[in-house]
């Protein structure tokens, strides 16, 4: 007879034989997904603002707006796709079925590097939120929303998720660093006109998109059914609840509402292009995320020692001090690659052991007396996400509008010049402080997790 699982763990497969607890066919078809989005990340955060200006001829401010605005909308509608994903309950499962949505997020992400130059600007701009609204706002929310969801259903147990989590983001980092330090170099040869644009978003967004399906069609979830529990519907009311009394929420969104800042004044390409003077050698840069590779392996052995919250606050630390040498760092490579290698151990824990995380929460959230909301609370710290991403788009298009920056400029004034060391160098370094502090706080639950979960297994017992 199946084992039952008591409502406090997470759903587990029927058959959980030592010799298939962590099938490597499952897991690289599972990082296939993040690889695939990573990819697309770094093409639309780091180059939509410097084609929009110097390839469409608009103002960085005036993007800058219309992004923000787009992010705007992207933190309301991750509500609602959050509530629909807490209430999806298919043949598929729960996160899976919207899996789907990574190829509407390829397509429309070709299509946002089509739009032609001719067009008036009111076209261009209608065309530019359109396609990023789609991109972000409606299929990245349900692929986000249903994250969380789909691997506590794929992966079972904790050391699993941590595991995925670890040694996935090898993977992950591995696919971001061929892209990253691709991408610029194919740029400067192709991304000289518009037609250049569509051949280059071409050549990477087909063979990404195939990827990003692997993980649709070959892991399934494991779907437990626990009467009274897993089938019951989160109501928005929950979710209000959830958002009134479960503090740490606010707490990691205040963490990732500040990384999200960094990754929204996301100015490396115009820093190589104008500052450095070859935006080829950003290439270089994305190399560098190999150094901190090996990192990766010793984060499940770390995590018996420190809280993932530590673990971010000694790495927001050793990138304070990165951003402090990139401000200074100018033309000189040998510099920019070292404050780059301390900035990326950053990356690692707010990148990829976020699920940790939403466990603990999920785990408060049932201690609370609400149900566990995987998806709705990760769902609520990504809305966090899209405001201050959308915030930090939107100020650096207003500050390099002030600097007096233009696009169809081949050499910027100096102002401009110094508004991009500044974006590049001293903004996310007050964002990474305020990432100390938030990371401090969340420890605090962290430590509080066993003894609340040894907790609700006992009253699961009564």
């Amino acid at each position: 007879m199946e084992k039952k699982i008591a409502p406090a763990t997470q759903p587990a497969p029927a058959d959980t034989k030592p010799a298939e607890k962590f099938p490597l066919g499952k897991f690289f078809a599972w990082k296939g997904r993040d690889v695939s989005l990573s990819g697309l990340q770094v093409i639309v955060t780091s180059y939509l603002l410097l084609f929009c200006t110097d390839v469409l001829q608009l103002s960085p401010a005036f993007v800058g707006a219309l992004l923000m605005i787009s992010k705007f909308i992207q933190a309301v509608t991750q509500l609602f796709a959050g509530y629909i994903v807490d209430n999806t309950h298919t043949k598929l499962g729960k996160g899976r079925p919207w899996e789907f949505c990574i190829i509407g997020a390829w397509l429309c992400t070709i299509l946002l590097f089509s739009c032609p130059p001719g067009w008036s600007t009111v076209v261009k701009s209608a065309w530019i939120v359109v396609m990023y609204f789609f991109i972000f706002s409606v299929f990245n929310s349900l692929l986000f929303a249903g994250e969380t969801p789909y691997m506590l259903r794929a992966f079972p147990s904790r050391d699993q998720v941590i595991k995925v989590s670890s040694f996935g983001g090898i993977v992950t980092m591995l696919g971001a660093v061929i892209v990253s330090t691709s991408f610029p170099v194919a740029m400067g040869y192709l991304g000289t006109s518009d037609g250049g644009w569509r051949t280059l978003i071409l050549i990477y967004g087909i063979p990404l998109m195939l990827i990003g399906v692997l993980r649709l069609i070959f892991v399934p979830e494991h779907q437990i059914e626990l009467p009274g529990h897993e089938q019951d519907r989160v109501s928005v009311k929950d979710i209000w609840r959830m958002v009134k009394t479960n503090k740490y929420v606010w707490v990691y969104a205040g963490i990732m509402g500040m990384f999200n800042v960094i990754q929204g004044m996301n100015i490396a390409a115009q820093y190589f292009k104008y500052v450095v003077g070859d935006i080829r050698l950003q290439g270089i840069m994305g190399v560098l995320s190999i150094v901190m590779l090996p990192v990766m392996f010793v984060f499940p052995k770390l995590m018996k020692k420190l809280t993932v919250a530590n673990l971010i606050q000694v790495a927001a630390v050793v990138s304070a001090v990165g951003y402090i040498i990139l401000f200074f760092a100018g033309k000189n490579i040998p510099v920019l690659i070292f404050g780059n290698i301390l900035i990326s151990l950053l990356v690692l824990p707010l990148s990829y052991m976020g699920n940790v995380i939403i466990m603990s929460l999920a785990t408060y959230n049932e201690s609370l007396g609400l149900p566990r909301m995987e998806g709705s609370t990760n769902v609520a710290v990504g809305l966090v996400n899209s405001i201050f991403n959308g915030l930090g788009t939107g100020l650096m298009g207003v500050l390099l509008s002030v600097a007096g920056y233009v696009g169809a400029k081949a050499i910027q004034p100096a102002s401009s010049l110094l508004m991009i060391r500044s974006i590049y160098a001293l903004i996310p370094l007050a964002a990474t402080l305020l990432i100390i502090v938030f990371a401090g706080i969340f420890s605090k639950l962290e430590r509080k997790i066993p003894a609340i979960e040894a907790k609700l297994k006992q009253q699961a017992k009564q």
